[in-house]
């Protein structure tokens, strides 16, 4: 799997923006020092790392199975293995909830209670992720067999509606549409094809769907986003994730 050994050779983590949007997510939440932080999707834990840095107290959750995490001063942070829909842990104990592109790949409903349901009240949201800057062409994109990010993707409108429900209130918004095709060009750079990066692996995009899955994606312009919520209190989420 080349693409995504070399993207992460490359730039140290498999997501656009990097640690560098981590820390913007960071700054923008203005936590207190020894806040506490679940990073969902913690993945090899190079955010968890940092949230040390910051001296902020990480804990890590991710559906794959978890080992020790590099570079975070003053002890390894704890891990759990789950799912971001089902986290076993307590309410309201954190202060801040970290997604970086893994939100989409989860039950989305699901997932924003139980993030809701761990935070405290006023406590941060930070997610980035992917969003589809044409959303009418998500019933193409969905009609495909994606199971990456891209299978996840909404427009701008349906994740601020998914988040409200939720009860978040979205503080901040940006596009970062660029970082997106920065990582596009260092997944080619590393030897890479698009439309693998876009099925979540190489196996799932067979030669047959390649031009299919091409005109999808251009037809619906994924752009990737960062946002910063407030938990506003308690929300009712009702109906099954789709």
């Amino acid at each position: 799997m080349a693409g995504w050994e070399g993207l992460q050779r490359l730039t140290g983590v498999m997501r656009p923006g990097g640690l560098e949007l981590t820390e913007r997510a960071l700054r923008a939440s203005r936590l207190s020092a020894g806040s506490r932080v679940l990073d969902v999707g913690c993945g090899a834990g190079a955010s968890l790392a940092l949230l040390a840095q910051w001296n902020l107290v990480g804990v890590g959750v991710d559906v794959m199975p978890l080992v020790g995490q590099p570079g975070a001063a003053g002890g390894a942070p704890r891990l759990v293995q789950a799912g971001g829909q089902r986290l076993p842990l307590r309410e309201r104990s954190f202060d801040a909830v970290l997604a970086e592109c893994s939100l989409s790949l989860m039950p989305v409903r699901g997932a924003l209670a139980e993030f809701a349901r761990v935070l405290r009240p006023g406590g941060r949201l930070l997610l980035s992720d992917l969003y589809l800057r044409r959303p009418e062409q998500a019933p193409a994109l969905r009609a495909l067999a994606l199971d990456g990010c891209l299978a996840g993707a909404r427009g701008r409108d349906e994740w601020l509606s998914l988040l409200g429900d939720a009860g978040f209130a979205v503080l901040e918004w940006e596009d970062h549409s660029a970082a997106l095709r920065q990582t596009v060009g260092q997944w080619m750079m590393a030897g890479g094809a698009p439309e693998q990066l876009w099925c979540g692996g190489a196996s799932c995009c067979s030669l047959d769907a390649v031009e299919q899955v091409r005109a999808a994606v251009a037809a619906a312009r994924p752009g990737y986003y960062l946002l910063v919520a407030a938990y506003r209190g308690a929300s009712a989420v009702h109906g099954e994730d789709q």
